[in-house]
């Protein structure tokens, strides 16, 4: 068992912060898609209780904040079955992503749904939880418990040295302070006076080769979340207003373990600010600039001190601090990255052909976004309020921002070119492909 204190006091965050939006679900997750026949009840009760082992908070009913417990769940409590339309394809899968997933868990604060029908010998598992019990690389190291695999390589991270009021640790405290508590500029990119939700999130999932963006990344001199980043800021440039004088604000989640919790599961992350340069004019541009932007993340992972607010106010606060760093007017949207399993994995047998992110979308926000990685491949998941013009395109855009920095710094080949596809299918290495969530399209 590993010390979960940590993951605790992360995950109240979003405890209080659910309760304080009780219209926003802020439950995460992913999609395996898996070749072969659908399993039965049995097989899934026994899944169920293998991820339950991995992970002793998951065998919890959900409770009241300040409530006492009200005793474990049984396997079926997590458990939901949907036949999909016959033979519907990837409209059907993802129409029926898109329907779970708005409706919140109840009793429970994580669960499995079990989509199949959509076409022959081929099902889906659909795992989400409410994201103050896990946070991605915890659904991760859960997945691959639940497939009996080795959990994701250790990470080197750097000793934590007991917390003492040094001037380092008072000038942290002070950046975090004012950084709270200053007027926010951040823009919006929904429609002016349009507050979201305006319905059910728009859900939509593209891919391309993780070895594309990585050669990008190696010829630019940056990191790969920065060619993520950048490729975005490219993507949300049609959304700007004409004449705005705010920034593009986006949080992004960083992993906080550390070489005593990296293999514990539960809620490690907290939100580093980063501007977007998306203004600039040139891919080549934005992403110099990004890799600027993105300095505070590198710091604020080996700085002992980036957590001091959250280590000095009381829990109690913790919930009303969260809603505040994520306030509309300070933070544009949330852009999170989770690495996975390099190699592809296996289900009883069958093979997981992809792992589709689940992102959330916080209150009053219009846009969130997830990169996954999952056996050589990177998929961007988007989740939009529906009142956001054009979110059908954002895949697209983002794609089009990766073959434009792709130009600028890579010799293109026909091993990266862009050519539609579908899940069913194993795709080959050039394939990319956009799929979305209603009947007509998908994140």
């Amino acid at each position: 068992m590993h010390d979960h204190d940590d993951a605790t006091a992360a995950g109240e965050r979003w405890f209080d912060y659910a309760a304080a939006h009780p219209h926003t679900n802020v439950e995460i997750g992913g999609v395996a898609v898996v070749a072969g026949p659908a399993p039965s009840t049995v097989e899934l009760h026994a899944l169920i209780n293998l991820m339950r082992a991995a992970h002793p908070p998951l065998r919890d009913r959900a409770r009241p904040r300040g409530a006492s417990a009200v005793g474990p769940a049984a396997p079926a409590d997590h458990l939901e079955e949907v036949a999909l339309t016959a033979l519907g394809g990837d409209l059907a899968l993802h129409a029926a992503i898109e329907r779970v997933c708005a409706q919140p868990l109840r009793d429970v604060t994580w669960g499995m749904t079990l989509l199949h029908g959509h076409r022959d010998n081929e099902f889906a598992l659909l795992l989400r939880a409410h994201h103050g019990l896990l946070d991605g690389m915890s659904l991760i190291a859960i997945t691959l418990a639940a497939v009996r695999e080795p959990g994701l390589p250790r990470r080197r991270t750097p000793p934590v040295h007991p917390p003492s009021w040094t001037s380092a640790r008072v000038r942290a405290l002070l950046r975090a302070v004012v950084g709270i508590a200053l007027p926010a500029n951040a823009i919006s990119l929904g429609p002016d006076r349009v507050q979201a939700p305006t319905g059910p999130p728009r859900r939509m999932w593209v891919h391309t080769p993780l070895p594309r963006m990585k050669a990008i990344a190696r010829e630019g001199g940056v990191s790969l979340n920065d060619v993520y980043l950048a490729a975005l800021a490219g993507a949300l440039r049609p959304w700007l207003p004409d004449r705005t004088t705010g920034t593009v604000q986006v949080t992004v989640p960083l992993n906080t373990r550390r070489s005593s919790t990296n293999t514990a599961l539960g809620n490690f992350h907290r939100g580093v600010p980063v501007i977007l340069p998306c203004h600039l004019p040139t891919a080549a541009e934005r992403l110099a600039a990004t890799r600027l932007a993105t300095r505070n993340i590198r710091f604020s992972h080996r700085d002992p001190d980036a957590d001091v607010l959250f280590d000095i106010l009381p829990t109690r606060w913790h919930g009303r601090a969260l809603a505040r760093i994520l306030h509309p007017r300070r933070t544009t949207m949330v852009a999170t990255h989770v690495p996975g399993p390099a190699r592809p994995l296996e289900l009883h047998g069958h093979s997981i052909n992809a792992l589709l992110p689940l992102m959330f979308l916080p209150a009053g926000h219009h846009l969130s976004v997830c990169l996954g990685e999952y056996a050589g491949t990177a998929h961007l998941a988007v989740v939009g309020d529906p009142s956001l013009p054009e979110i059908d395109e954002l895949p697209a855009r983002w794609l089009a921002e990766l073959d434009a920095l792709e130009g600028a710094f890579t010799q293109p080949c026909p091993a990266t070119a862009s050519m539609p596809s579908t899940i069913r299918d194993p795709a080959p290495d050039n394939a990319e492909r956009v799929v979305t969530g209603s009947a007509e399209q998908d994140a």
